[in-house]
């Protein structure tokens, strides 16, 4: 699972509270990255895909230049979840967008073939999504990486094989950023 979680993510804010007016309302749109990986809507948006999933602690060393350094170095958080010893699931990045990480990051997305996607009932600013090969109905690469609410969310797993399966999953951890 190591070596799929590391192929997804090599290629690969805070709520305005107590006050009003016009300031504030760019601040309430802002959501804010998780403070913990142990997020139960998450956890069991995987399970619904992979029975037994759970959330997988991993310690993360991550290459200079990639999207895992760009979260870390930013004040993110990577989160592995599924079932670890059958090497199966995926990983989800959030991250702020502070200092335009999303746009430093999207070049090389578009680089490694990644295409610009509206993502189906979801209002992001932004999303880009890689597929590559099926072998055995399963998918090497699959991620979407989407910009909403100034936080960067990236959704990556082995077995999704299109954008539907993967949206419970998405939004899911959309929802962890309010």
């Amino acid at each position: 699972m190591k070596i799929i979680l590391s192929l997804i993510t090599s290629l690969s804010l805070l709520t305005a509270c107590g006050s009003t007016g016009a300031e504030n309302q760019s601040e309430i749109a802002k959501g804010k990255v998780p403070a913990s990986c142990e997020i139960p809507k998450v956890v069991a948006e995987f399970a619904a895909q992979v029975p037994e999933s759970k959330f997988v602690p991993t310690d993360w060393q991550p290459l200079p230049d990639t999207d895992l350094a760009a979260v870390l170095d930013n004040n993110g958080i990577a989160c592995t979840y599924g079932i670890q010893v059958a090497e199966v699931g995926g990983t989800v990045l959030w991250t702020p967008n502070a200092e335009n990480v999303w746009e430093k990051r999207k070049t090389s997305w578009i680089e490694f073939g990644e295409t610009p996607i509206d993502l189906p009932g979801i209002d992001e600013t932004a999303a880009y999504v890689l597929k590559e090969g099926t072998e055995s109905g399963e998918m090497h690469v699959w991620k979407v990486n989407l910009l909403i609410n100034d936080v960067w969310i990236q959704v990556g797993a082995s077995f999704f094989q299109d954008v539907e399966e993967a949206l419970p999953i998405i939004k899911a951890a959309i929802v962890a950023t309010q």
